[in-house]
């Protein structure tokens, strides 16, 4: 059989799934997955779907999943797409079972530093040597170890020092679909 006869067959099995086989389709394509998804991407998955429709099937599967009791997973959206997570209260039992850690929690400075970073990027070195008032090597060099930092490009400066900004990893670390989910500086001030 030729390839495009399976592709036509393949896109005509598509086009028929009802809404639940589709919902059934994100939920296999998910729980494969080992990073965050997007809803174009998932859409492309299921035959070119429309991303709109994709994107309401997700909201469908996160409600029921989420208000499932009983199972130790939860469908999140983080850092732009979506991701089967397992739920905070069994992470103390996926440690032991991996044998991780918890020296994978940030320090105190390197928390600033990354702070710093997430509400001035792209930031220099420099910027936010600046900022924290101490040098910020060994901290830059440990955040880009964690994947929670990358060089974004290089500044219009003298010396044409390199820009940073946070990774996709930064906000699957923190739980975020975006940037925008960060506290307001404001919100902040009134929390000290």
């Amino acid at each position: 059989m030729s390839e495009d006869v399976l592709d036509d067959e393949f896109m005509d099995a598509v086009e028929s799934l009802s809404r639940e086989e589709s919902r059934g389709v994100l939920y296999a394509l998910l729980f494969v997955g080992d990073s965050p998804v997007s809803a174009p991407r998932l859409a492309e998955a299921l035959g070119d779907m429309d991303t709109d429709i994709v994107v309401t099937l997700l909201g469908e599967l996160q409600e029921e999943l989420n208000g499932r009791a009983g199972i130790p997973y939860m469908l999140r959206e983080i850092a732009g797409g979506y991701q089967l997570v397992t739920k905070p209260e069994f992470a103390p039992y996926i440690r032991r079972f991996f044998r991780i850690k918890k020296s994978n929690r940030l320090s105190k400075a390197l928390l600033e530093t990354l702070a710093v970073i997430a509400y001035k990027q792209p930031v220099t070195r420099a910027e936010v040597e600046a900022v924290r008032g101490v040098s910020v090597s060994y901290a830059f060099d440990q955040l880009q170890e964690k994947r929670l930092i990358k060089i974004s490009g290089i500044a219009d400066l003298p010396g044409r020092p390199k820009l940073y900004k946070t990774t996709d990893e930064f906000l699957v670390t923190f739980g975020l679909k975006s940037l925008k989910e960060l506290p307001a500086l404001d919100e902040l001030r009134t929390m000290e």
